[in-house]
């Protein structure tokens, strides 16, 4: 509480400077109502154990232990660091100079044993610097040299009292200082003050905001100097820039209150008379404790912070014990309990006990039961949590048991209750687990599902295997299209491709392809077929050797010799042009000597001429109506062969 109520801000540095090893040592903790900083320096020269950081742990140690801002209690604290050195000290005598500092943010304890100092800055002037237990310190105190020398004595190292020492060991222990806001502690090793002056400390902190500024402007001065050899430093700043502030009505009722105790011991006088003070002090102070730590648990109480509130209610009822205020220790009791069963509910929460939690917040709901002072409604809503939770488990549990007996669906219902009141009561936890369970219930169902699929797919595939065999290309078609698509619709491709195939292949029988239609040339314009080989006339000789003469037209005389044609195609106009009653039988001569008929023809009378077959009349004509297509595609009738055609052609 105090700390919640005051500002005070630590920074530190510790650096080797030229050597290899740093042999100083800072740490310190803050409680709520107290605090310690601790600084120190090893003296010694062993290699594997640090003095400096042995002991620092030590006071901090049992700092932690008992906590106070007493002066026999800090003695205490050095005189055990000092014990932990010599028990340690195997090899080599481990030694170390040491100050500390206890607050309780609103006065202040030092304790000296060495010469590690403590400067204390108030308003920006340097209020108060602890002193050195060496010889050159007490040659100052004599005024045997000057102060401002004494930074730089050569005796500054010769120390009377440190931790660690053979010889009797007498710590400096101050009076508890009052605190003001703004002050500045700065603990330092004699690696730093040696170097930096008070002067030089005080110009920095002007210009400094906070503990690291400060620092850092102090570090710049010292390396600034430009030393060959620079030592171990080590500083810590604390800013205490805002102080507890004590209420002033409380103190002087104190003050009353001792002195009345006091007055009474004077009354009764005696030899027990110191005693009897020295008791009444203590009990005075035990009962202030009591009401401060009482209404410290109150505070926390009120935040919810129900573990410090136990610890306040715990103090201040040893501290009713101490002064037997029997109704106040059996109030506190009252008081510590109820808290203990809250926060081992809170403790049984985070553990995941939820059984345990619901106990122990039912107990501390009937403990509280009408009482002003602690939160019923909160504690409440607690309880309800975790009976939620507690639900959740319970369907949880139901559904792991309807999962295991392969009934997914009844699982399904009672995971989906139980993560909807989950998120519902925040069971963060539990609800992951639940998710992960409805995911392997899906998983189930989806492997059935598909389990299921592909035994009708494969049962559609046989049903077609079957209808191809028996020559039921539709119905396999139809059962191949339909397992695809089932196969499809699980994924299974390699089936799916199977039954493209088998479906292209029933296709195939249902519809076969048409066979190559022998009239497919008649759509075209057909060509006159060329004559045999023996009956063809070379195109280079005779041009117009297709056209042979024609036996059934009657021969015209024979023009003179003069007039005789000079080609094959004159010649066989003439020879169409012979008249009929002076043909002989015609007598075909070779193609070649076509002309040399038509002449001869003209000299001698001619027999008359064999009436060739229709057809070969037809085909020996120049292009007959009858041979030329007629333009509807059909195929023109082969024609025959002419007797006296081939007779003339075989005739010499």
């Amino acid at each position: 509480m105090r700390r919640d109520n005051s500002d005070f801000v630590t920074g530190f540095l510790s650096e080797s400077g030229t050597h290899v090893r740093n042999k100083d040592y800072f740490a310190y903790t803050e409680l709520d109502d107290i605090a310690c900083w601790v600084i120190a320096r090893g003296l010694d020269n062993d290699q594997e154990v640090e003095s400096a950081e042995l002991a620092a742990k030590a006071v901090l140690g049992h700092f932690m232990q008992k906590p106070s801002l007493s002066r026999y209690r800090i003695s205490r604290y050095l005189r055990e660091a000092h014990r932990v050195l010599k028990e340690e000290s195997y090899r080599v005598r481990l030694k170390a100079s040491l100050t500390l500092i206890v607050t309780d943010y609103a006065r202040v304890v030092y304790g000296v044993a060495g010469n590690t100092r403590l400067y204390l800055f108030r308003n920006g002037r340097l209020h108060l610097r602890s002193k050195d237990q060496s010889l050159s310190q007490q040659m100052a105190d004599r005024e045997e040299i000057a102060e401002d020398v004494l930074d730089h004595h050569e005796e500054r190292h010769n120390l009377l009292s440190y931790l660690g020492t053979p010889g009797e060991f007498r710590p400096y222990i101050s009076k508890k200082l009052p605190l003001y806001d703004g002050d500045v502690l700065l603990l330092t090793t004699p690696g730093l003050w040696e170097r930096v002056d008070s002067a030089e400390m005080q110009d920095a902190l002007e210009e400094a905001k906070d503990p690291t500024a400060l620092l850092d402007t102090l570090e710049d001065v010292l390396l600034g100097k430009q030393q060959r050899v620079v030592n171990n430093y080590t500083a810590a700043a604390i800013f205490a820039n805002k102080i507890f502030k004590i209420d002033p009505q409380k103190k002087w009722r104190i003050i009353k209150r001792v002195a009345l105790i006091a007055l009474l011991l004077v009354l009764t006088g005696g030899g027990a008379l110191l005693f009897k003070m020295k008791e009444a002090e203590r009990i005075a102070e035990a009962a202030t404790g009591m009401f401060e730590h009482e209404q410290n648990g109150d505070a926390y109480i009120e935040e919810s912070d129900y573990p410090k509130a136990l610890k306040e209610y715990s103090e201040a009822r040893n501290m009713a014990n101490i002064v037997k205020d029997k109704v106040h220790a059996a109030l506190l009791n009252k008081k510590q309990r109820i808290t203990q069963l809250i926060v081992d509910g809170d403790t049984a929460m985070k553990d995941e006990q939820y059984t345990k939690a619901l106990e122990k917040y039912d107990k501390a709901l009937k403990e509280m039961k009408g009482r002003d002072d602690f939160n019923e409604p909160e504690i409440a809503a607690k309880k309800e949590k975790v009976e939620s939770y507690l639900l959740v488990l319970q369907w949880k549990k139901e559904g792991d048991m309807l999962l295991e007996a392969q009934d997914y669906e009844g699982a399904e219902a009672f995971y989906q209750k139980a993560r909807k009141l989950a998120l519902e009561s925040g069971f963060l936890t539990g609800e992951k687990e639940i998710r992960a369970k409805l995911d392997e219930v899906g998983s189930k169902k989806t492997g059935i599902d598909k389990e299921q699929k592909m035994l009708s797919a494969d049962k559609l595939e046989k049903k077609g295997d079957d209808s191809y065999a028996a020559g039921d290309f539709a119905g396999a078609i139809e059962s191949f299209t339909m397992a695809q698509e089932i196969y499809q619709e699980i994924g299974v491709l390699e089936k799916v491709l199977a039954m493209e195939r088998k479906v292209t292949k029933a296709e195939e029988k249902l519809n076969p392809p048409a066979a190559a239609a022998p009239a497919a040339a008649a759509t075209a314009a057909p060509t006159p077929a060329a004559p045999p080989a023996s009956q063809a006339v070379p195109q280079a000789v005779q041009p117009q050797a297709a056209n042979p003469v024609n036996a059934t037209s009657p021969a015209p005389a024979a023009p003179p010799a003069s007039a005789a044609p000079t080609s094959g195609t004159n010649a066989g106009n003439g020879a169409n042009s012979a008249p009929a009653a002076n043909q002989a039988p015609a007598v075909q001569p070779p193609a070649g000597n076509q002309g040399q008929g038509a002449n001869s023809a003209s000299s001698a009378p001619l027999a008359p001429a064999a009436e060739p077959p229709a057809t070969n009349s037809g085909k020996a004509a120049s292009l007959a109506p009858s041979a030329q297509p007629d333009g509807t595609g059909s195929k023109p009738a082969e024609p025959t062969a002419n007797p006296a055609q081939k007779e003339a052609v075989t005739t010499p």
